[in-house]
């Protein structure tokens, strides 16, 4: 239920017309990129300085 809220909210904000699993899709992989993002910054800026 509340997956369905999401996605037509995302569907609004974005202007789009995707479903509830290519909604559930895109949130995982933005997800997954984000924190691949986070451990590359760590490696590359924090550990080195410690």
């Amino acid at each position: 239920m509340m997956s369905k809220w999401i996605n037509s909210k995302i569907n609004e904000f974005m202007g789009t017309d995707f479903t509830v699993r290519e909604t559930e899709i895109l949130t995982l992989s933005t997800a997954c990129t984000a924190l691949v993002a986070i451990v590359f910054t760590m490696f590359t800026a924090v550990f080195p300085n410690i």
